[in-house]
């Protein structure tokens, strides 16, 4: 039966299998850029893709951060820590690590355009978990004016 221990282990299982992946693919980029890749039936050649790796390498830093700040909430929450000002710490991280790799991609957006429709959807991101991030705050407000009057 599904329930939510499950549900915090397969989020937690997902970060760790996005964060091995991330991994390597910036261990195989070298490589990759340097015999040319396939994408579709098109070969990009080493030439074409050298702009990759910084932009890459640059989104990792607030990519992984991000991981790190979630996979800490998950565990977190699983122990039953859920409205608590680390929490919201971390969900603050975790937006500000999606404005940052907005940026990176806003300006790798001269590179392509497809990085602009990126940097959009990491700056959307950004602000849906800022509204999260808030309603945590307040939730933890809430959580120990509760407390005290007990």
């Amino acid at each position: 039966m599904w329930n939510q221990d499950r549900s915090i282990v397969l989020s937690q299982v997902a970060t760790r299998v996005i964060m091995g992946l991330g991994l390597v693919l910036a261990v195989a980029l070298p490589v990759l850029i340097h015999n040319g890749f396939f994408l579709g039936r098109a070969m990009i050649s080493p030439q074409s893709v050298g702009w990759l790796m910084p932009i890459y390498y640059s989104f990792c830093l607030p990519a992984y951060v991000a991981l790190a700040a979630l996979e800490r909430m998950l565990a977190a929450v699983k122990r039953g820590e859920v409205f608590t000002n680390s929490n919201v710490r971390r969900l603050r991280t975790i937006s500000w690590c999606c404005f940052v790799a907005a940026i990176v991609l806003l300006a790798s957006s001269l590179v392509s355009i497809v990085f602009f429709a990126l940097a959009v959807l990491a700056a959307f991101f950004g602000v849906v978990l800022r509204a999260v991030k808030n309603l945590f705050a307040a939730a933890v407000e809430l959580k120990a004016e509760n407390d005290f009057t007990i």
